[in-house]
């Protein structure tokens, strides 16, 4: 009979750790969210600690499972370091491989429809003060993103504006700079409803002076921040949290309805929103002008609704 006792595997739990520590040097500001986007690029790693796991797992020797956890600790330890260095930190001023400038006409649409799929970038989408555009903005380009797809149309009184990135095939593992920065500014003078699917960056929706009547956005790996809209009537939205912090800003005169599904992380919400069964509810959500329903479905990471 083997009466062999089972070693437990190194690789599961050292992984973890590894993803923790990036996770707390991210939430104390030490390294930026865009960190994430070099981690991906060592992927191999992993087919390296799967390899070096079943070895350890599979000797009896005390030593060989020292050793082994060792050399994993040191393959980590060295994987974070490289990232730390190599892609944690992007000069201030570095210029883009190339930059666009985006503009498009209102014409005579009486509403907007918005969908903006950024790959790895910053993200920031603000309102325009006195334009007779829909949409004005730039976008800077990283050392191998191709031309973003861009459609834009006006039908039947309402604007269908599209913004997709693309990257040269094969580039993303590369070493360089991979990062876009994509500024968006929109008209508050129709109601929009906007549809956001990020990838990884940092995202900062400052929605507070626009008409957004439905928002849709899905985080992805990174830092975002959204300020609702002060005078919008209604509006809908939906957020789904990835990896990373979410920080939610609603109007005090906003009536607030927030359905919460926690992830594995942090949530807090503001006082002045009261627990009322699976939701929490301000005090004006029936009577205020303008109201919120929000649907968080928490990832891993953070959420504060202020």
């Amino acid at each position: 009979m083997d009466t062999r006792r089972h070693r437990p595997g190194v690789a599961g739990p050292l992984i973890l750790i590894g993803i923790g520590i990036l996770l707390l040097l991210n939430q104390m500001g030490t390294v930026p969210w865009d960190i994430w986007a070099t981690l991906w690029r060592l992927w191999p790693v992993v087919f390296i600690l799967i390899g070096l796991d079943i070895l350890v797992s599979a000797s009896r020797s005390t030593l060989v499972y020292i050793l082994g956890l060792l050399v994993a600790l040191a393959i980590i330890g060295g994987s974070i370091a490289y990232i730390v260095i190599q892609g944690g930190v992007v000069p201030a001023g570095r210029p883009a491989a190339g930059s666009e400038t985006v503009a498009e006409a209102l014409q005579d649409a009486d509403s907007g429809r918005v969908t903006l799929k950024p790959g790895v970038s910053r993200l920031q989408v603000d309102a325009l003060s006195d334009s007779p555009n829909f949409v004005e903005g730039r976008i800077d380009y990283g050392q191998y993103s191709l031309q973003a797809e861009k459609q834009y149309t006006v039908s039947g009184g309402r604007a269908t504006f599209t913004l997709r990135a693309r990257s040269k095939s094969g580039q993303f593992w590369g070493p360089g700079d991979h990062s876009e920065r994509w500024e968006l500014n929109f008209t508050p003078r129709v109601p929009i409803e906007i549809s956001v699917d990020s990838g990884v960056g940092t995202m900062s929706l400052h929605l507070t002076d626009l008409q957004v009547t439905r928002l849709d956005v899905n985080a992805g790996v990174g830092s975002t921040t959204i300020a609702f809209p002060k005078a919008a009537g209604m509006t809908k939205a939906s957020i789904q949290a990835g990896v990373g912090s979410i920080t939610v800003r609603i109007p005090s005169n906003v009536g607030v309805r927030l359905h919460v599904s926690r992830g594995l992380g942090s949530v807090s919400v503001a006082s002045r929103m009261v627990r009322s069964g699976n939701d929490y509810v301000t005090d004006n959500y029936n009577t205020a002008e303008n109201r919120l329903e929000l649907d968080i479905n928490g990832g891993l990471g953070s959420i504060t609704v202020q």
